[in-house]
């Protein structure tokens, strides 16, 4: 597929966007500071511009077969970036026909398929209470993305580790059977990440991931 990747630079994005062009698609990267990105591919695009640049986004996605953000707050960022961003990136795909979109969050945005789970509480709450701006970052976006028209995919995710994990990854919602694990592979989360570019079982749904063992 043709897709676009916003949030590649990161330690999750960088393993999203190999995994994609091991895969064969065309990829394009919108990046802040591209210089991080550190690969080169025919099938890469680099665009550079900011999460406020509407019309560099929408650039970005114009042609695209589909979206993968890996977006997350930033420490110290002012206002709530991540979601003003994801309004940009949603607004573009509806304009440009583009529904395919797979976004990451964490389980602070809550589903009505989620059972209770005190671990899961506690930490969700431990991030409301000491990183309050990040949370609400996280939610807001989640939000846009849930309210969207889109063919969307919002794939929550614990504690990431670069500790390699057996994908794929076990995908469920809170408190689901097995679903225990606190913590995700990075490697796994790119394996499932890309996957969805034609895995459909999870349009507008909102999975919980966490490594098997």
């Amino acid at each position: 597929m043709n897709i676009t990747i916003f949030g590649a630079t990161g330690t999750a994005g960088l393993l999203v966007t190999r995994k994609a062009l091991d895969d064969g698609h065309e990829v394009t990267v919108y990046a802040r500071n591209p210089s991080k990105l550190n690969m080169r591919s025919d099938r890469l695009t680099i665009v550079q511009g900011e999460l406020a640049d509407h019309a560099a986004i929408a650039a970005s996605i114009a042609g695209r077969e589909a979206v993968l953000s890996v977006l997350g707050p930033r420490p110290g960022a002012a206002g709530s970036p991540v979601t003003a961003g994801t309004r940009s990136i949603v607004s573009a795909m509806q304009a440009h026909g583009v529904r395919r979109l797979i976004a990451t969050s964490t389980p602070s945005w809550g589903d009505p398929n989620d059972r209770p789970s005190f671990s899961f509480s506690l930490a969700v709450r431990a991030i409301r209470t000491l990183q309050r701006a990040a949370y609400d970052d996280v939610v807001g976006a989640a939000a846009v993305v849930h309210q969207s028209a889109l063919d969307w995919t919002l794939v929550r995710l614990p504690m990431l580790t670069n500790k390699p994990g057996v994908p794929p990854a076990l995908a469920g919602y809170v408190g689901s059977p097995g679903l225990r694990l606190f913590w995700l592979s990075r490697d796994v989360m790119a394996d499932f990440l890309v996957g969805q570019l034609a895995d459909r079982s999870w349009i507008q749904k909102a999975p919980l991931l966490s490594n098997r063992r």
